[in-house]
This record gives structure tokens, C-alpha cells and sequence, in this order.
């Protein structure tokens, strides 16, 4: 509060150094002597500059001039640049919008002169100062020179343009594979947008967690330096830092972003950490475990079908064919034929 009023102070004390002819009696009165106002890229604001003609019998001719101002301990007056050649972003000269016509003034009488502040769509945030001159001259240039000297009455306006860019990045992506076996597969890639109006480097940190939600390890997350302007989109990348732990694992990634103001992004995924030489232990295990299975279901079948057989033996004897028996032979005759 108080740099405000200090600078307010500044600004009126440079200003009546600008304009000595207000100080002292002067024949033409302009009213008012300060504008003072806040906008915002693409506003427009109005004004209206009274002048009166206090001369008895003599009629005024003025000019209206506009010069861009310091308002500092030197208070300099810088010629007037066509619009054309200068950055209207930033030259507050091309936003003033006044007649440069002659205007005259009976004795005695009173004129309202237009003012028009027309802030350009992309102007940059900050403080402006310019001067508009009404000059008495006989014509144009002589009114110029006598403005750009500090020899004039006139009014000095103070534009602010308040920054109202914002600061806004997403995160589209936070990409880890599924089942991380060997190095190949520990790429970390972290998709960044900028949605705001103003260019921010990015800078966090990533911490990963077990199934029991207990922290393992974390590894810092720096753009290097690299900004990403408003309407870009960055990858950043890094490596899964574990190495030989088997599991499923959670990762937490945070990013700072800002200029205006900090702000934070936040996103999660899984994964799982499966070594190649552990994930073949494990496969080599699951294959012989399958196969003693299979060998002791098959042991089974066949005891099973041993015990619903039964005692009987089953002989079949072909038609017609009559060895001669041997001792070792059963008799199968009848012996009663």
C-alpha cells in the first residue's frame, strides 16, 4: 500500500514537471489534467477533454498532439512513431484515439474533444504513460515541436493493462509398461500440454510404492531448462529406477508448474516388476509342477481301472483250432465228451 502511494506521488510530482504552462495563468484551460485507468487487452474507454477559450476577443486554433512519457526522476517526452512502425502490443501511442484536426474556439466559449483508449488484443501487461498536447499553434508541426519540448497544456493519461494470462498445463499421459521384464521395458514417458497463455518449465518428482503401499524409491523429474510455450505439448522421459524386485508396484508422479502462481499436477499407474531370470524360475517351476500332476493323475486312471476290473481274467479261445497240448497247456476239453 504504501509503494502505491509513493508511486502515485511520483508519478503527480513528474507530471507537473511535464507541464510547466499548467502552472501557470494560461488564456486556454483543459480539463481534466489526469486520466488514470486499469483495462485489459481488447477494452476500450472513453473520455472527454473540455477546452475553454478564456481570451476576450481572440479566437484559439490548437492542435492535439500524442507522445509517449516517462514518468521517472527524468520525465523525457518521446516523439510520437506512427503506428505502423512499432509494436502496437506494447506502444500505448496507438491506442489513443483523438482528432488530429485543427480545432477552434471562439472567445469565451467551450469545446469537448473526444478521447478513445482502444487497448490492443495482445497488448503486454504493464504501466503506460502518454501526453496529449493541445497546443495553440498555427499549424500541425509547430504544435509538435512545441509538445515534444514540454511547452504545452494538455493531459496526461496513465494506462495500466492488468495480467490476466494464466498459467494452466495438463498431463496427457503417464505411461509406464504393463509388465516390466528387462531394461527395454522401464521407460517412463510423462505427456505434458500447455493450455495456458504463458510459456512454464516443468519440474517434480515420481515416487514409487509396493502392494503394501510402503515407499521403495523416487527419482527427480527435470525439463532441464526447456519451456513449454502455450499450445505445445512436451514428453519427458526417465527410467524405472527398481531393478530385481518382483511384484506389483504403484507410481505417483507430481509436477510444478507457473509463473503468475505454483500450481501442481498429479497422476498414477500400475505396473508390474517381473525379472526375465526370475520370470523364467518361475515359469520352469509352474511347467515341472504341471508335469508331476499329469504323471500322478495318470498313476490314478490306471489304479482305477485295475480295481473295477475285478478277480476275472478273461481268456479268448479261437474257433477250430486244436493245438496239440502241451504239459504247460490247460486242458480246456470237456471231459466228460
Amino acid at each position: 500500500m504504501i509503494l502505491k502511494v509513493l508511486q502515485r506521488a511520483l508519478f503527480l510530482c513528474v507530471a507537473l514537471t511535464l507541464l510547466p504552462a499548467a502552472l501557470n495563468a494560461s488564456e486556454i484551460s483543459v480539463r481534466p489534467f489526469l486520466v488514470d485507468v486499469e483495462l485489459v487487452p481488447r477494452e476500450s474507454h472513453q473520455e472527454i477533454i473540455t477546452l475553454r477559450n478564456d481570451y476576450p476577443t481572440r479566437k484559439a486554433i490548437l492542435f492535439a498532439t500524442v507522445n509517449e512519457i516517462t514518468v521517472d526522476s527524468v520525465g523525457e517526452i518521446k516523439e510520437f512513431v506512427s503506428p505502423v512502425m512499432t509494436d502496437r502490443t506494447n506502444t500505448v501511442t496507438s491506442w489513443i484515439e483523438i482528432s488530429r484536426g485543427r480545432v477552434e474556439i471562439e472567445p469565451g466559449e467551450t469545446v469537448e474533444v473526444p478521447l478513445a483508449i482502444r487497448v490492443h488484443p495482445y497488448a503486454e501487461p504493464g504501466e503506460y504513460h502518454v501526453f496529449i498536447g493541445l497546443v495553440e499553434a498555427s499549424k500541425r508541426s509547430v504544435a509538435e515541436a512545441i509538445a515534444l519540448g514540454g511547452d504545452a497544456d494538455g493531459v496526461i493519461v496513465k494506462v495500466v493493462i492488468a495480467d490476466e494470462r494464466s498459467d494452466s498445463m495438463r498431463i496427457g499421459g503417464f505411461m509406464i509398461d504393463r509388465f516390466v521384464t528387462g531394461d527395454e521395458d522401464k521407460l517412463i514417458r510423462i505427456e505434458v500440454e500447455n493450455l495456458g497463455d504463458l510459456p512454464s518449465a516443468l519440474e517434480g518428482e515420481i515416487i514409487f510404492y509396493d502392494s503394501r503401499g510402503v515407499e521403495v524409491d523416487n527419482i527427480a523429474i527435470d525439463s532441464a531448462g526447456a519451456v513449454v510455450n502455450p499450445g505445445e505439448t512436451t514428453i519427458l522421459t526417465s527410467d524405472v529406477p527398481l531393478d530385481k524386485e518382483l511384484g506389483r508396484y504403484k507410481a505417483n508422479v507430481t509436477l510444478q508448474y507457473g509463473v503468475n502462481q505454483r500450481a501442481s499436477l498429479y497422476d498414477t499407474t500400475y505396473f508390474y516388476m517381473m525379472p526375465l531370470h526370475v520370470l523364467l524360475m518361475v515359469l520352469s517351476g509352474v511347467i515341472a509342477v504341471s508335469l508331476l500332476i499329469t504323471l500322478l493323475f495318470r498313476r490314478v486312471l490306471v489304479a482305477q481301472e485295475y480295481d473295477e476290473a475285478g478277480d476275472d481274467v478273461v481268456f479268448y479261445v479261437k474257433d477250430g483250432h486244436e493245438p496239440n497240448p502241451q504239459e504247460h497247456d490247460i486242458d480246456l476239453k470237456n471231459k466228460s465228451q
